[in-house]
């Protein structure tokens, strides 16, 4: 059987980050919040990861979908179901631990910290 699933997607080169399509991602309060929240748990379903948005699956998934095709998240098969997809950030992503045990996505051109 044909996996159906949406196939991972490939996160752009550091020095590729498209400052106006990180600005839009990281101007939508729900999208930060998605983002906080896989910073500190790690990859997760939409179900989930609907939580932390505080919207229905169908508008979580939008979102999620979104920052997936800006290069942000990659998704994977979760081990556990494999009916369900993991979203996490992709490798390219600048992703560090802050000294004072936060996080901090810094573009280059933007730091967020968490």
């Amino acid at each position: 059987m044909a996996d159906t699933s949406q196939p991972p997607s490939p996160a752009p080169a550091t020095s590729q980050w498209n400052p106006d399509l990180i600005f839009a991602v990281l101007a939508d309060p729900v999208r930060r919040s998605l983002l906080r929240s896989l910073a500190h748990t790690g990859g997760k379903p939409a179900s989930v990861l609907r939580g932390a948005s505080a919207r229905r699956l169908d508008a979580t998934l939008k979102h999620l979908v979104s920052m997936r095709e800006a290069g942000l998240l990659v998704t994977e098969p979760d081990p556990v179901d494999g009916r369900r997809m993991l979203y996490s950030f992709a490798p390219s992503v600048p992703l560090a631990k802050s000294p004072e045990g936060g996080v901090v996505l810094d573009f280059g051109f933007v730091a967020v910290r968490w």
